[in-house]
């Protein structure tokens, strides 16, 4: 058991029945395989780099989460992967961030798809989030930008994943739950899309997956960040992506405002990203009785995307 800020983790001695339910959700019902051997691979893992696993986390959608530590008492994440695709794109993007307001990679072990990383805080999910979180966030945000990325990198392009996945992804859902959304705001996102798409934008490596939880705190309430999906594309869709999803809480509006104050030479461009990704979501939220649908309109109908042309 371990203690995060006034909340008690509990750590399990197996894989959590809930990080089970949440794989086969994403994958499907093959990767029950994986997962029958997943705790092997982490043991192992951890005696070659003799690492003591205290228990299993039970979070996130695409890995298995154990917390350990080093012969030095350090504690640490050991993170396994059923899809070599994620395992490889997180461990290029956290070897390019460097710790550099992202979590550290200390090891990995590519037979096993494990990444072993620094553990943030004092406990697995880190430190309580203090009451300014969107600031702090908003603060630290622009340095995984900082660096550009090296062009033969293994880590895929927005372009392409918006062309191959996200656009087609609208289209189909817009089929069925069109009108829920609004026909003429489905073609502006997706006429926005294909348009972002053709522009030229800097090649910054992009988290691409900025909800609350994958923004953790550490002991000074520094905001790290972890679990990315890592792109190649524009920051201003790192910052859209912050916007509508941290949470569904309707701050929308308040962290657009944190955008025009921190990078305002991006603040158009990141409302248009805002739009196609509400679009996406709300279509989604749909599909499937979600009450965050209800959020997700709210934030189409603000008056901070009532300008956005297409």
């Amino acid at each position: 058991m371990r203690r995060r800020g006034n909340t008690v983790v509990r750590l399990t001695p197996g894989i959590p029945a809930g990080t089970r339910t949440r794989l086969v959700e994403h994958y499907g019902p093959t990767v029950r395989t994986w997962l029958h051997g997943a705790g092997n691979k982490i043991a192992a893992t951890a005696a070659q780099s003799e690492i003591t696993v205290d228990g299993f986390h039970d979070a996130g959608w695409t890995s298995v989460v154990a917390v350990g530590r080093d012969a030095a008492g350090q504690l640490v994440i050991l993170k396994a992967f059923p899809d070599p695709d994620r395992y490889h794109h997180e461990q290029a993007a956290l070897t390019h961030w460097a710790g550099h307001s992202s979590c550290c990679l200390l090891g990995s072990d590519d037979t096993a798809r494990v990444l072993i990383i620094e553990l943030v805080g004092r406990a697995a999910g880190g430190a309580s989030a203090p009451n300014d979180a969107a600031e702090r966030v908003a603060d630290v945000l622009p340095q995984l930008h900082r660096i550009e990325v090296e062009p033969d990198s293994s880590v895929p392009t927005l372009r392409d994943y918006y062309r191959q996945t996200v656009l087609p992804r609208i289209q189909h859902r817009a089929s069925r739950h069109g009108t829920a959304v609004g026909e003429e705001t489905v073609c502006g996102a997706l006429d926005l899309g294909a348009k972002l798409c053709t522009e030229r934008h800097r090649r910054a490596m992009l988290h691409s997956d900025l909800y609350a939880e994958n923004v953790v705190f550490d002991a000074e309430q520094v905001p790290v960040f972890i679990d990315p999906h890592p792109k190649i594309g524009s920051p201003a869709f790192d910052w859209a992506f912050w916007c509508v999803y941290y949470r569904q809480d309707g701050g929308f509006a308040t962290r657009v405002a944190l955008c025009r104050s921190h990078v305002p030479d991006l603040a158009n461009e990141v409302l248009a990203w805002s739009l196609t990704l509400a679009v996406d979501g709300a279509l989604y939220y749909t599909e499937n009785n979600d009450p965050d649908a209800a959020m997700m309109l709210q934030v189409l109908a603000s008056p901070e995307l009532a300008h956005v042309r297409w």
